[in-house]
């Protein structure tokens, strides 16, 4: 999804994806919940992209660490 700069724009999705929900946001904290759905569209940008395998953690299991006694 690319980004929009339009704000004008961002509130109307914003306001038919609530709509849509049937959500109903309360008039003193709806601009703070759209700044936090504008946060969470920009984090979904980076989440949302291609890595390489290198980028994933290593794991690595090691059964002497979980199991007790003699199993």
């Amino acid at each position: 999804m690319p980004p929009e700069d339009n704000s004008a724009t961002q509130r109307a999705q914003f306001d038919a994806m609530t709509a849509a929900l049937d959500i109903t946001i309360p008039e003193v904290g709806r601009d703070r919940i759209f700044e936090g759905y504008l946060g969470l569209r920009a984090m979904t940008r980076v989440v949302r992209r291609s890595r390489k395998a290198s980028a994933e953690p290593a794991g690595i299991f090691v059964p002497d660490t979980i199991i007790r006694g003699d199993a």
